[in-house]
């Protein structure tokens, strides 16, 4: 049964549990003892200096899981796509006892494929749409995610997608005490308390979108400032339109590199297009072609001032 509206996003005496207290997992930390003071906030991060920020703040840092209250307590995974995937399919019999388990990783089906395999109802996959270039708990802020976006994939879901739920996943779900809809709603209410703006979609549509709306303009600002710095152009030589487009340059690639190999495929994809509207625009700039620089630069123009 779902707990009663006062015990939730997180249910009084419980605990949000944060496995990772990096820019996104502190900013989660964070959040959570600005709008959560009557639950515990613990953290694990195997940086010294992440977990001693985090402590400084309040965090109560532990070595994982096993050291945690798991029973009314929300787990969140907040570290690069690989080892949020790794950790959610070893952890599995710790994750599951929690009243919800949720992560931050901007792909969907590696996460989900390894929460199926412990055949509990708890998991449910999310991504906020937000973030930071820059890395590590110094980096994390309570109002990150004020107004954003948070993608909510329901890892039973894409299960029943594929072959329907097998009586085995039933009968853990039914132990745990939790069906995928109430850990949706608790998905819900904990990233919205959050100051998110929770959507559940089908994790498939998701990483496909992420590929063209996160993937592509990262790869695009480090392919920019490749060409910048092989041309002699510094940094304190652009204007706000030019520090704009390249900050992304200077994220993390060990963050990186797990989703574009997740992705690859996609990845490579998006960027075809985009090199076929570049070769355009360049085409256009060689033949003098007026006109077709004004449809381009138009067609650019109204979607730019499209309202989110």
């Amino acid at each position: 049964m779902s707990p009663s509206p006062p015990d939730w996003p997180v249910p009084v005496g419980g605990a949000v549990v944060v496995v990772g207290l990096g820019a996104m997992g502190g900013s989660v930390a964070k959040a959570a003892m600005a709008r959560f003071p009557q639950v515990s906030v613990q953290g694990v991060d195997p940086s010294p200096e992440n977990a001693g920020l985090a402590a400084r703040d309040g965090v109560e840092v532990v070595g994982g899981l096993g050291e945690c209250r798991l029973a009314s307590a929300v787990v969140v995974y907040a570290a690069p796509l690989d080892a949020v995937a790794s950790l959610v399919a070893a952890e599995a019999r710790q994750w599951s006892r929690a009243a919800l388990a949720t992560d931050v990783a901007s792909l969907k089906a590696p996460v989900l494929a390894a929460a199926r395999h412990a055949g509990s109802g708890t998991f449910v996959g999310a991504h906020p749409m937000c973030g930071s270039e820059s890395a590590g708990y110094a980096a994390a802020r309570a109002d990150l995610f004020e107004g954003a976006t948070v993608w909510l994939c329901p890892s039973a879901e894409e299960a029943a997608a594929d072959a329907g739920r097998d009586a085995e996943s039933e009968a853990a779900a039914s132990d745990a005490g939790v069906s995928t809809t109430d850990a949706v709603a608790r998905a819900k209410a904990f990233w919205g308390a959050l100051g998110g703006r929770p959507r559940v979609v089908d994790p498939a549509w998701h990483d496909r979108t992420m590929s063209r709306a996160s993937h592509l303009p990262q790869l695009v600002a480090w392919a920019l400032a490749g060409v910048l710095a092989a041309e002699g152009v510094s940094r304190a030589d652009l204007g706000p339109g030019g520090r704009g487009m390249t900050r992304l340059a200077a994220s993390s690639p060990e963050m990186w590199l797990p989703l574009l190999e997740a992705a690859a495929a996609d990845d490579a994809e998006a960027l075809k297009r985009l090199e076929r509207a570049l070769a355009g625009v360049r085409e256009a700039l060689a033949d003098g072609d007026e006109a077709a620089l004004r449809t381009a630069i138009r067609k650019a123009g109204l979607w730019a001032a499209e309202r989110s």
